[in-house]
């Protein structure tokens, strides 16, 4: 098996591999009543204000949660599990990160763009369309997200025998995630959103949110309910309103959703829907 570790596209400072770590309840948030009524409602450990026509949103994407790639010694700290032998663990430790995205309120999609099988390959710099490699996202809990692809000559899948039990690991010092994890599900539990953390199994899944703008969900739509499969593009992404029963919070806004019970694909996005200005 290959395993790939991409130095993360992102200006770091402070990085520390002692970086403090904090959980759910104790993590610093601080989210402005300006902020856009979807990162008020979903995010915890962000800082989030209103920026211009978008909202500047950044983290220092240390995830609220156990780890062995916390290293031996750190509070948080937990042995790899290796699932009877067929995972390893990769030789990085999580590190203090500067992340920061501007989300524009009003993205643009990208002129010319047909999501299709072709176009996601999971495989890094064969379309002018996809995101860059690195950070390209912001979990609920603060955590970056990863695009779906690896460097050519490489498969992302392989990645995953690097995985924690949350389905994360370091490139570098940046810990990320690359798909469905029970991390950014344990937010919609301590907002008393969803009684299961479990992907697959939550009353509503939200993973996070893609600097262009899109939206990724799990196996459900914003106001729980299943969500209708047919005009989905090659990477399970549609647009529609979303909508969680209380608050709109986007009109016809692009969303894709990650979901393994679908059958379907199971990764972050690769292509980006919008025009990534704020990334």
């Amino acid at each position: 098996m290959r395993a790939l570790f991409l130095l993360p596209l992102v200006v770091l400072l402070g990085c520390d591999a002692a970086a403090t770590g904090s959980t759910l309840a104790d993590c610093a948030t601080d989210i402005g009543t300006d902020a856009h009524s979807f990162l008020q409602t979903y995010f915890l450990c962000v800082d989030a204000s209103a920026s211009g026509d978008g909202d500047a949103l950044s983290s220092d994407g240390l995830p609220p949660h156990e780890s062995p790639y916390w290293g031996e010694g750190h509070a948080m700290y937990v042995a790899f599990d290796d699932r009877g032998g067929t995972h390893f663990q990769n030789p990085n430790t999580i590190g203090t990160q500067n992340i920061a995205f501007t989300i524009p309120s009003d993205p643009t999609p990208q002129a010319g763009l047909t999501i299709t099988d072709a176009l996601v390959d999971t495989t890094m710099q064969t379309s002018d369309f996809e995101y860059r490699g690195g950070p390209v996202g912001l979990a609920l809990n603060g955590v970056a997200m990863f695009a779906a692809m690896a460097a050519p000559g490489d498969d992302i899948y392989d990645e995953a025998f690097t995985f924690d039990l949350y389905e994360g690991h370091p490139a570098g010092e940046q810990y990320h995630y690359h798909w469905h994890s029970q991390g950014p599900l344990e937010v919609l539990e301590e907002k008393g959103l969803t009684a299961s953390v479990t992907p697959g199994e939550g009353d509503v899944e939200v993973y996070g949110m893609m600097c262009d703008g899109t939206v990724v969900l799990g196996c459900t739509e914003l106001d729980g309910a299943a969500p209708d499969t047919s005009d989905f593009d090659a990477q399970n992404g549609h647009l529609h309103d979303l909508d969680d029963g209380t608050t709109l919070h986007f009109v016809d806004r692009y969303h894709t959703h990650v979901c393994a019970d679908l059958g379907l694909f199971e990764l972050f996005p690769e292509i980006a829907y919008y025009e990534p200005t704020g990334c």
